[in-house]
């Protein structure tokens, strides 16, 4: 995850172009006369990511998955899918 920040007259001025230029890891902190603003634009992928993270149930389902691969306990893509496709 990459910061950057930007002058809010700049921000105004270039909103698209600035939007534009921001990858999806990407964090943009807002300034207004050198001091920052308390804001931020951020991707929405990047958001949900975040605030998943702070969800515990969320996070030891990852752990029991990471559990289950390393034991072998998976399935191929056509046990998954197969039916569907």
């Amino acid at each position: 995850m990459s910061t950057k920040t930007i002058d809010m007259t700049n921000l105004r001025n270039n909103l698209a172009s600035t939007i534009n230029a921001l990858g999806r890891d990407d964090v943009l902190f807002i300034k207004s006369r050198g001091k920052f603003t308390g804001k931020v634009i951020i991707d929405d992928e990047l958001l949900e990511d975040l605030l998943l993270m702070q969800d515990g149930s969320y996070i030891a389902s990852i752990a029991k998955a990471r559990n289950e691969i390393k034991k072998g306990d998976i399935y191929t893509f056509d046990e998954m899918f197969g039916d569907v496709l």
